[in-house]
C-alpha cells in the first residue's frame, strides 16, 4: 500500500505480518521502520516479529482456565514458565489462512476473525480486527510489529537515542520467575515504569531494569477500559521521526527488543556445547538473526508497542474480561500514526 507521498506498507498473509513500513525522515528520504524478513524462510525460523498474535496474546497460566465453571487446558508452549503463550504451537502468527476451530490449542468454540489494514495519506495505519465464536472463549488479538524509528538496520545504538511517553499511571505487578502477573495493579510512582513524561531509552535506563529492558504490560490510563485514546508517543530526534499509538484495549505490552540475540555477551569457547547437553541454551545463544538487507538483529535492536489486554486475565477476577460470548463482536482498533518533528 503506497500513499500519494511515496510512505509505504508493505503486508503478507503469512500471519498477517507488517513486513515494512517506509516512511520519510526529517529531509524527506524514505526509510524501512519495521525489523522482518525478505523471504517467508526467516519468518518460519522467527515467529512473531511483525505478525498477527491470537488467539490470547500473551501468557494463559499452566495453560488452564475456567469459562462458566467448565476447565480447559490448552497446549504448554512456553518452556520457561509452563505457560501458553501466544495462542500456541499452530496459532495466528504461522499460517497463511487458519480457521481457528473448536478444540485448536484447546480453545472452545470456532472463531472467526477478519483483519483490516488501512494507509493514510497522512502516514497513518489503521488496524481492525474483529471477531465472531461459536461458544465462549477469551480472545485478545494483537500485532507484534518491531520497529526503531531510525531505520531497521540501525540496531541498539539508535534505539537507545528513542524518548518516548506512555499514557499509563499503573502496570501489572509480574512475579519476575514465571513472567505472570500476580493480580496487583501498582501505580507506577517512582518505578521504572514511570514513562509519563519523555524518557530516553539509555543504555543505563534499560539495564537497570530486572530483565535488562522493558517487556511490561501497563495499564491505560482512562475512564473507560475499552475506550479509543491515546497510548504512547515515541520519537527518535536524529531522523526526526515520530509515533504515536491509539487503541480501544486497556492495556500496553511496551518491549525493547529483550529477547534478539545479544552480541555483545560473551561466553565461554565451549558454553553452547554445554549448554546443549544440558538442554539449557540461554534465548541470546541458540541463534543469530539476519533480517533484511543481510542486518544482524541484535538485543535492543528495535521496540514493540503492542495494546492487548492484560496477561492471563483470564485467569484475574480484578483483570478485564477477555472472554468473547456468541453473538457478540471482539472488536479492536490500533493506529500507527508517524509523523515529523517539527522544524525550528
Amino acid at each position: 500500500m503506497t500513499n500519494k507521498h511515496k510512505a509505504s506498507v508493505q503486508l503478507i498473509s503469512w500471519g498477517a505480518t507488517i513486513q515494512a513500513i517506509k516512511i520519510p525522515n526529517q529531509s524527506g528520504i524514505l526509510g524501512d521502520v519495521v525489523l522482518g524478513f525478505d523471504d517467508v524462510e526467516g519468518y518460519l525460523k522467527n515467529r512473531y516479529i511483525g505478525s498477527t498474535i491470537g488467539r490470547v496474546a500473551n501468557k494463559i497460566s499452566m495453560g488452564k482456565m475456567k469459562i462458566n465453571n467448565k476447565d480447559y487446558s490448552l497446549t504448554i508452549n512456553d518452556k520457561n514458565s509452563t505457560s501458553h503463550y501466544n495462542g500456541g504451537f499452530v496459532a495466528f502468527d504461522n499460517v497463511m489462512t487458519h480457521a481457528s476451530s473448536r478444540n485448536s490449542e484447546g480453545y472452545p468454540g470456532d472463531l472467526l476473525t477478519q483483519i483490516k489494514y488501512s494507509w493514510t495519506d497522512d502516514n497513518q495505519l489503521i488496524i481492525n480486527i474483529r471477531a465472531c465464536a461459536t461458544e465462549p472463549t477469551p480472545v485478545n488479538i494483537t500485532n507484534n510489529c518491531l520497529m526503531n524509528l531510525a531505520g531497521h538496520a540501525t540496531g541498539p545504538k539508535e534505539l537507545r537515542k528513542h524518548v518516548i511517553s506512555l499514557n499509563a499511571a499503573s502496570w501489572t505487578f509480574t512475579d519476575i520467575i514465571n513472567e505472570l502477573p500476580t493480580g496487583a495493579i501498582y501505580p507506577v510512582d517512582r518505578t521504572v515504569f514511570d514513562l509519563r513524561l519523555p524518557t530516553q531509552l539509555t543504555k543505563r535506563k534499560l539495564y537497570i531494569i530486572p530483565g535488562g529492558g522493558y517487556n511490561q504490560n501497563l495499564c491505560i490510563t482512562t475512564f473507560n477500559s475499552w475506550f479509543y485514546r491515546f497510548h504512547a508517543r515515541i520519537i527518535h530526534p536524529g531522523s526526526g521521526r515520530t509515533l504515536e499509538l491509539y487503541s480501544n484495549q486497556p492495556g500496553l505490552q511496551f518491549s525493547t527488543g529483550n529477547d534478539l540475540p545479544d552480541l555483545d555477551r560473551k561466553y565461554p569457547p565451549d558454553f553452547e556445547e554445554y549448554c546443549d547437553c544440558m538442554d539449557t541454551v540461554p534465548k541470546q545463544v541458540e541463534k543469530e538473526i539476519w533480517g533484511k538487507d543481510g542486518v544482524r538483529y541484535q538485543r535492543h535492536g528495535g521496540f514493540i508497542l503492542s495494546p492487548q489486554n492484560y496477561p492471563n486475565s483470564i485467569n484475574i477476577k480484578n483483570f478485564p474480561s477477555c472472554v468473547l460470548y456468541p453473538g457478540q463482536i471482539y472488536t479492536h482498533d490500533i493506529t500507527y500514526k508517524f509523523g515529523l518533528l517539527t522544524k525550528i
